[in-house]
């Protein structure tokens, strides 16, 4: 039976509160101390959460924040979708700031790949579209490499 969308936001914020009381991340991208990898398993694998994986050496971006690439087990998983969101509406500055931060190591790494910016209506109602030449200026990100995608919520 599939969730509904306030349900899963239910459930995560109820994960996050126990994580908090807990004094643990409610998700960790870790891999297990006892992770191997078998002959039989595609080496390509990098993360299973909440479950055991097998982690290549070059599958995290370091951030250079020792304390954050610490709770990320290494950095920002490359093979993976990563969503970043503020608490509130007027924090959308900061966290366009953040992410574009850590899409521009990317893009130092590796030139040249695409970037897709998903927001909602009322983030970019309320904050406005990016500005493809000021993401250059400031990020190094040519306006070829943007796609932009609004959702509804």
């Amino acid at each position: 039976m599939a969730m509904t969308a306030v349900a899963r936001e239910t459930v995560f914020a109820l994960r996050r509160q126990i994580a908090k009381i807990e004094g643990t991340l409610p998700e960790r991208l870790a891999a297990p101390t006892a992770a191997r990898l078998d002959a039989d398993v595609n080496t390509d694998l990098t993360i299973v959460r909440r479950g055991i994986a097998a982690a290549l050496p070059d599958a995290f971006l370091p951030i250079g924040v020792e304390r954050l690439d610490a709770a990320l087990s290494g950095g920002l998983p490359k093979a993976a979708l990563s969503e970043i969101h503020g608490t509130e509406t007027r924090d959308a500055g900061a966290v366009a700031g953040f992410a574009l931060s850590l899409t521009s190591l990317i893009l130092r790494q590796t030139p040249g790949l695409p970037v897709l910016w998903i927001g909602t209506s009322e983030i970019f109602r309320e904050a406005g579209f990016p500005y493809a030449r000021g993401l250059h200026a400031a990020f190094g990100i040519e306006p070829e490499q943007l796609l932009f995608s609004e959702a509804p919520r």
